[in-house]
């Protein structure tokens, strides 16, 4: 791998860090949001059963558990916020330093790219180079003369 392609492979490691770390943030918000259901439901089955305050704990467990869980959400997104900025400096240096290479590469297009792209580029037709040919034999060089 040349350099541009190992910082292109970190880049996408990252990026692909990022997208899983997001998708665990989701399925925790699913996680907690099943668990609000039921402790609610729960309630009234506790109020029923005259449980209401082993239902309290499994509330105050349940809460402690999640209150930590979101608190390492935040973090993670704070990590990714500065994960998405490290990545996005990256790429402009990268796009930088390919393009402050490439100006000082030289490159011409292949004749048949630059007739299709190019204007400045004048290219005689074949008509026009069997004309020039027979002018050629027409006015053979002194050399050809003394013979």
């Amino acid at each position: 791998m040349n350099t541009t392609e190992k910082v292109q492979t970190c880049l996408d490691f990252i990026d692909q860090r990022l997208e899983n770390q997001a998708e665990q943030t989701i399925r925790i918000a699913e996680l907690i949001i099943e668990d609000i259901k039921n402790l609610t439901a729960g309630y009234h089955q506790a109020m029923r059963n005259g449980n209401l305050k082993e239902h309290s704990e499994l509330v105050r467990q349940t809460q402690l558990n999640w209150v930590n869980q979101l608190h390492d959400i935040i973090l993670e997104q704070s990590n990714r916020d500065l994960s998405g900025q490290v990545i996005q400096a990256l790429q402009k240096f990268v796009s930088n330093l390919n393009q402050t290479q490439m100006q000082h590469l030289h490159f011409e297009l292949p004749s048949p790219v630059a007739r299709e792209y190019d204007a400045q580029y004048q290219y005689l037709s074949q008509e026009e180079i069997e004309l020039l040919m027979g002018q050629q034999r027409l006015f053979p060089d002194n050399n050809d003369s003394m013979h």
